[in-house]
Formats: C-alpha cells, sequence, structure tokens
C-alpha cells in the first residue's frame, strides 16, 4: 500500500513538471498574435507621427499667408500637428510597455526556454524615439 502511494505521488510529480504540447503551442499563438497586434500598432504610430508631421508643416506655410493678409486668429499655427505627433508617440510608448509585459508574462509560462527579444521590440523602441525626434524638430524654428 505504501510502495502504491510513492508511485503515485511520483508520477502526479513527473506528469506536473511535463509540458503539455497544448499549452506550449496555446503560449506560441499567443506570442504571435501579440506581435501582429504590436506591428498593427507600430504601423498605425508611424501614420500618425506623419500625419502630424504634414499638418504641422502644411498648416505652417497656410498661417504664415494669414499672417501676412492680417486675418490670423493666433501667431502660431502648429499646435494640431504637435498634438497628433506627440500623442502618437505617448501611445507607442504605452503600448510598448503593455507589449514588454505580456511577452514577460508568456515567457515566464514557458520557464524552460531562452528568453529572445523579438525584432518587433527593436522596431516599437525605433518608433519612439523616431516619434521624439519628430517632436523635437517640430519645436525648434527653422
Amino acid at each position: 500500500m505504501e510502495h502504491a502511494k510513492e508511485e503515485d505521488q511520483l508520477t502526479r510529480t513527473l506528469e506536473e513538471h511535463t509540458v503539455d504540447p497544448r499549452l506550449d503551442l496555446a503560449i506560441e499563438r499567443t506570442t504571435l498574435a501579440l506581435e501582429r497586434t504590436q506591428l498593427a500598432w507600430v504601423r498605425t504610430v508611424i501614420g500618425f507621427i506623419t500625419s502630424g508631421f504634414a499638418i504641422d508643416k502644411g498648416t505652417a506655410v497656410l498661417h504664415e499667408a494669414r499672417l501676412v493678409s492680417g486675418v490670423a486668429w493666433a501667431r502660431n499655427g502648429h499646435f494640431a500637428g504637435l498634438l497628433l505627433t506627440i500623442t502618437a508617440t505617448a501611445l507607442m510608448i504605452l503600448v510598448t510597455i503593455f507589449y514588454f509585459r505580456r511577452i514577460g508574462q508568456l515567457n515566464r509560462m514557458r520557464e524552460f526556454r531562452e528568453i529572445q527579444p523579438a525584432p518587433t521590440t527593436l522596431l516599437s523602441i525605433f518608433v519612439c524615439v523616431v516619434g521624439g525626434i519628430t517632436i523635437y524638430f517640430l519645436n525648434i524654428k527653422w
């Protein structure tokens, strides 16, 4: 009787440490879905940053023409472009932080695997840097 209990406990211990292939596949699917979502955010934020820059430069030209004619409402015409660029960069920073956290949770579930950074991570950080540089250049006078 004592021997059967020991075998049963040994079997349970082995089953707990054996990785279920379904769990491994679910983690892999979730990781790939997170990468696709992050790349979609990167694409969207790049569009927002580009739009913000275009709006800023377009309104600057229109604003100069209005200043010359004397019908300008304010002295600064690039608020909308700057706001769009700042919002897009802040959004990319937040989305990247959430992506890091979720990938970290999934990597902890795969405790026996080596953690390697995805190219998506580097691209997200690069877009954040580009957004910061764009904000800087929109704030200086040319």
